[in-house]
């Protein structure tokens, strides 16, 4: 493996040597953020790159993200999407969104055929495929994840250089895109923000690499920083795998709320008069309340109801739980289960309970069967009746019986 070093950022090549994709373990079914950002570490990324600066590799590998996305995925998505479908051109600046009328779709295609790159938003909502994609990985980093896809024809631009207002990992799928992307980020933009005109959508060729982008490799940008793409040749497929960040200015107006619920004085009015009175008393209240919610007992249970409230906001998957309710199958002792794929929960021991919230549910369990949840929710797979703690093997039936119609289990 050869190793390109940049100013800022870095470009890795996986010779030869290594072995092809379609060899090892299937991407989806295992995919981690060691996984994505490979052959680089983890630990690598998360120092030298995260939220800091763009990573390009080229893995010389078209089957790394083996059948992730296909060309087919995509037209089926254009095909059944009920809603709308956009296009863009650079060139002409021409963005547009088509219904899916038949009028519609008829100048869908014509944009398509007139070099418009098309985008299919939000996929991972109706593709199984993207949603267990962004599912595995929030599960994993406790951040949303979201997908767009691009198909873009030989020759074809879609949009002018642009920063996003979210770190994103380009995974392509199929395909070769050539890119620029600026070494530098130009701002740390607030979720709201969105690049305008005014800030010049131009690269700045003397402060960004410039390469091609094969089947199977990916790049890293951070929000923030400015990039753009255009196809040669072939024509390109990839996907532009958002991550939507819960930030510390997140946690900290979580902390405000929380400091006013506890004080109803601070929901009273300002002093009259107050912009010209002396400003001493309003400091010295401000200093009051920020030592007052230096509690340690406070603050952690400030960020407990921030990661409960966070847990309501990731998506539940329902794949299975409608056909075993109306075909269920009989659970065994030596049945194997294991987590449901993605599923995001956080457990809350009690005195005498256990509770598991997930989505907006809190389910509650006596307390003996928190060896059992442990167990259950976390190891990859196991026998119904190797399930540890106090309980019989009758109530080891019923209590995975329960957390299958919670959806927080699958048969393996």
């Amino acid at each position: 493996m050869t190793i390109q070093q940049f100013p800022a950022a870095t470009a890795l090549t996986s010779g030869a040597s290594e072995p092809a994709s379609s060899a090892r373990d299937n991407f989806l079914e295992n995919v981690t953020l060691a996984r994505l950002v490979s052959p680089i570490s983890e630990e690598e990324f998360r120092k030298e790159y995260f939220e800091q600066k763009p990573l390009i590799i080229s893995r010389n590998d078209p089957n790394y993200y083996g059948d992730l996305l296909t060309l087919e995925d995509f037209d089926r998505g254009i095909a059944t999407s009920n809603s709308y479908v956009k296009t863009a051109e650079a060139k002409s600046k021409k963005n547009a969104k088509h219904g899916s009328g038949s009028s519609e779709r008829e100048r869908l295609l014509a944009d398509m055929r007139g070099g418009s790159t098309l985008v299919l938003d939000q996929l991972q909502q109706r593709e199984p495929k993207l949603s267990l994609l962004c599912r595995r990985l929030e599960q994993e980093l406790s951040h949303r994840f979201q997908t767009n896809c691009y198909l873009t024809p030989p020759k074809g631009t879609g949009f002018t250089p642009h920063w996003d207002n979210h770190d994103v990992f380009i995974l392509q799928v199929f395909g070769s895109k050539h890119w620029k992307v600026e070494k530098q980020r130009r701002r740390l933009p607030e979720k709201s923000d969105f690049m305008g005109e005014e800030e010049g959508r131009t690269i700045r060729e003397e402060d960004a690499f410039s390469f091609a982008l094969n089947q199977g490799d990916l790049i890293y940008i951070p929000r923030g920083v400015v990039h753009a793409a255009e196809c040669g040749s072939q024509a390109s497929l990839h996907i532009t795998l958002g991550l939507m960040p819960n930030t510390w200015d997140d946690l900290l107006n979580a902390a405000m709320k929380a400091i006013i619920d506890q004080d109803e004085r601070l929901r009273y009015t300002l002093p009259l008069g107050f912009m010209r009175g002396d400003r001493r008393a309003l400091v010295k209240r401000l200093i009051a309340t920020f030592r007052s919610a230096t509690d340690e007992t406070f603050l952690d249970a400030v960020v407990n109801q921030f990661t409960d409230e966070l847990v309501t906001k990731f998506p539940i998957d329902l794949t299975g739980q409608v056909t075993e309710f109306f075909r269920p199958s009989e659970i065994k002792s030596d049945d194997t289960f294991g987590p449901r794929p993605g599923v995001v929960f956080r457990m809350h021991a009690a005195d005498d309970t256990v509770r598991i919230n997930v989505g907006g549910r809190a389910i509650a369990f006596p307390d003996f069967f928190k060896e059992a949840l442990e167990c259950a929710l976390n190891q990859p797979s196991y026998v119904v009746r190797s399930l540890p703690g106090e309980i019989e093997e009758e109530e080891k039936i019923f209590f995975i019986e329960r957390l299958m119609q919670e959806g927080l289990v699958v048969r393996k």
